[in-house]
């Protein structure tokens, strides 16, 4: 083997790039411009997210798409790792199912808006609550549902039908169901579940009858008019009256309904703008006369402002309004004559995040007769712990008792000022429940009149 010997010209050999050592100052000006594009970028975010007006320009939305990018990335994980977003984590392991204090029977039904596994899809349930039998289910193809009035409603044709909720469910007599997807069509099906009608814009929340059959749901007006100079970016939900065909009968602003009524400050002077200003998730109508309201007047609640107020739509007059006690309420209903209860999340929005103010939900009865509101459900609802700090509903039944729906985290409860009566969650295996989307309890007498059973 010849060995070519080194010999020394002066000439340094050549030194592989990475044995080179790059220089202190380098790395610390690199580290200090970092900090400070990071430092600009977050401001940057900041400004738009402050903003009245949100994200404006195409660099806005492109900075604030590149800030949503890891959450969004950790998203795509979770759904990947948990399937459907209607299986919920199993947060009452102990409660196998339907669970009675003292062997309690209960001769009610329950409208159940939850999850099926098996058709990996949101169903509805009617079930008899005495032995927990599924009488009737109704079960949409969503697909074909898309497929038809998809090309009117854009924002609905990309949704994934595994995670499209049936959300508060109207039951009929004859079997039909009318509901939405939140922020969605109003959609009307049979008994045998096929699409009867459509209503095309972006529905929310209730859905509720008045005394001529008519149909009052929360919906947002696109393209709003409202201060459309000021507030660009502003969600403008409406009351919204709908035929039995589906035809809309009436439409009208929440907003305009409160400034007209000299709410202009409750509406706009209250705190700092939000897109999501009233957050209207219950329209309850008057289905007979009373002391302080007519037949057809109705019951409006208006989360964002923690307010509850009366409304006659044919003289577009506020009758009575309120705000709080209750802290960013759900599900207000009329009780006999005199009175008005109210399910209060009883939470604190603090920067995109939600906080139960007590740690409990709480049930409001306010008396018109004594101008005085009470709590006579807090034993119970402390007791059972029910914290739902988002969505919810609560009712009091015929008897006084309270059925409730914890829905964020999926148990359905009945009490009284005493304390639980009973216990149900939509179990679907050891480790999971199925999501509930706010359900209803049918007591024995409106069963009675649903006609499309064959009752034996």
């Amino acid at each position: 083997m010849n060995l070519i010997p080194y010999f020394s010209t002066g000439i340094t050999p050549d030194v592989p790039a990475m044995n080179k050592k790059i220089p202190l100052w380098f790395v610390l000006l690199l580290l200090w411009f970092s900090f400070m594009g990071a430092l600009a970028f977050g401001w940057a975010v900041w400004r738009i997210k402050t903003s009245r007006q949100g994200a404006r320009t195409a660099t806005d939305h492109a900075i604030i798409a590149i800030a949503s990018s890891p959450s969004l990335l950790k998203e795509s994980f979770n759904e990947i790792g948990q399937g459907s977003k209607l299986i919920s984590p199993d947060y009452y392991p102990a409660i196998k199912g339907f669970e009675a204090d003292n062997k309690y029977i209960d001769n009610g039904y329950l409208l159940l808006a939850t999850y099926s596994k098996i058709k990996d899809q949101s169903v509805v349930k009617l079930v008899r609550l005495a032995d927990q039998r599924i009488i009737y289910q109704w079960e949409p193809d969503y697909k074909a549902i898309i497929k038809q009035i998809g090309g009117r409603n854009k924002s609905w044709t990309d949704q994934n039908v595994h995670d499209l909720r049936l959300y508060r469910p109207l039951l009929l007599p004859d079997g039909s169901l009318i509901f939405n997807n939140l922020l969605s069509p109003l959609i009307k099906i049979d008994k045998y579940s096929r699409l009867v009608w459509s209503a095309d814009g972006v529905y929310h929340h209730s859905t509720e009858l008045d005394a001529d059959g008519n149909i009052w749901a929360p919906s947002v007006i696109e393209r709003s008019p409202f201060f459309s100079g000021v507030l660009s970016d502003f969600k403008d939900d409406a009351i919204t009256e709908l035929s039995p065909a589906g035809k809309i009968l009436l439409r009208r602003s929440v907003a305009q309904i409160l400034y007209d009524n000299a709410y202009r400050a409750l509406l706009l002077g209250a705190g700092p703008y939000e897109k999501d200003l009233l957050h209207i998730n219950e329209i309850q109508p008057a289905l007979t006369t009373g002391k302080y309201w007519a037949k057809g007047d109705l019951l409006i609640s208006a989360r964002n402002r923690s307010t509850v107020f009366l409304y006659r739509p044919s003289t577009n007059k506020i009758l009575w309004l309120q705000t709080g006690p209750w802290l960013n309420q759900h599900d207000a209903h009329f009780m006999g004559d005199t009175a008005i209860s109210v399910f209060g999340n009883d939470m604190v929005r603090v920067f995109g995040d939600e906080k139960l103010l007590t740690g409990y939900n709480e049930e409001y009865i306010f008396s018109f007769n004594t101008g005085k509101t009470t709590t006579p459900y807090t034993a119970f609802l402390k007791s059972a712990k029910v914290s739902t700090p988002d969505e919810g509903r609560a009712e009091v039944l015929q008897n006084g008792d309270l059925f409730v729906e914890e829905t964020n985290k999926n148990r359905l409860l009945r009490g009284n000022t005493r304390g639980v009566i009973w216990q149900y969650v939509d179990r679907i295996d050891d480790h999971a429940i199925a999501a509930l989307s706010c359900s209803t309890f049918i007591t024995s007498d409106e069963f009675s009149k649903l006609t499309f059973l064959n009752k034996k």
